[in-house]
């Protein structure tokens, strides 16, 4: 075999090992995720409860405290992002002292192993104080933070409309992605409304936009803010249309991970409904491209060393 033959068939070669070790299910690129969509909706008379903290600790375990308002729990989610998730990890929850799970898989997963656990807490909370303590097996890796959303119903109080949206999306320049909207279905314009963002992987300097229904409502908000890594964020909105957008710009971040999205609106209605949406799998993982090209050009790299040579 000629000289030529030989360099084509080591770049070849080195091309598929060095695909196979960096973007396998255990240590690679996990996809771009998906864009927060609606998970649930509805109408409550009460409140939507939304809180969360502290950061990337990387203590076990991790524990965060959560005081509801009074009155009856209809929905609870909590939400566990977490650092480099991969096959076989696993985190265990317990609520006020008892055992909620122990989950392997996250529901999300994208870029290099952020992931995110969705947990229903229905029946584990209570008004008042609670203690959540997630312990994970994550070697290396572990929560960003965690959030809680509850829809609490107090019937003193007036009808809000909610919609709970979540995901896990990566905007990354690994992956060319810069942007990603997150839609909320059926809201009232001119309504006031209180929107709530959880965003992973942001940090204090890089500039990030984000946009409600074409209006800027924020620059450089995803700053690590709640603590290492982790920003949850709220503000007062108002819906232009019927169906509003919640638009997460990268600007000058290396990585964004927006995760949640909360929309809590004045009801235009006393009809009081939940409605819960069926739950998405992101498709198959995709190499981002630019990472395909470096691994090309370190291949044709070697090659041209075994020619010289």
């Amino acid at each position: 075999m000629d000289t030529g033959k030989k360099i084509f068939i080591v770049g070849l070669l080195g091309t598929v090992l060095l695909l196979l070790f960096f973007f396998s299910g255990n240590r690679g690129w996990q996809g771009d995720g998906i864009p927060p969509y609606t998970i649930a909706e509805g109408v409550v008379r009460g409140e939507v409860y939304v809180d969360g903290g502290h950061g990337y600790t990387g203590e076990n375990p991790y524990l965060q405290y959560f005081k509801l308002p009074s009155g009856d729990i209809k929905y609870a989610r909590l939400y566990v992002p977490v650092w480099n998730s991969k096959s076989g990890n696993s985190i265990r929850v317990t609520v006020n002292g008892k055992d909620l799970t122990i989950r392997q898989e996250p529901d999300y997963v994208s870029a290099w192993g952020v992931g995110l656990y969705c947990l229903e807490t229905n029946n584990s909370l209570h008004s008042g104080m609670n203690e959540v303590s997630i312990s994970p097996e994550i070697p290396g890796g572990g929560p960003y933070g965690t959030t809680l959303v509850a829809v609490c119903e107090n019937r003193s109080m007036s009808p809000v409309k909610f919609w709970i949206n979540e995901g896990n999306y990566a905007l990354a320049y690994t992956n060319n992605k810069d942007n990603v909207t997150s839609t909320f279905e059926g809201t009232s314009p001119g309504k006031n409304s209180s929107l709530y963002t959880m965003v992973v992987a942001g940090t204090e300097g890089e500039k990030d936009e984000l946009y409600f229904d074409s209006m800027n409502i924020g620059s450089d908000i995803f700053r690590s803010a709640q603590g290492k890594y982790f920003d949850l964020f709220s503000t007062s909105v108002s819906p232009q249309s019927t169906e509003s957008s919640l638009c997460f710009e990268r600007g000058d971040e290396g990585y964004l991970h927006p995760c949640v999205a909360v929309l809590v609106s004045e009801s235009g209605s006393n009809d009081e409904y939940l409605e819960l949406h069926e739950q998405k799998n992101a498709e198959g993982e995709q190499v981002p491209l630019p990472v395909i090209i470096v691994c090309l050009l370190a291949c044709l790299a070697i090659a041209v060393r075994f020619r010289k040579r």
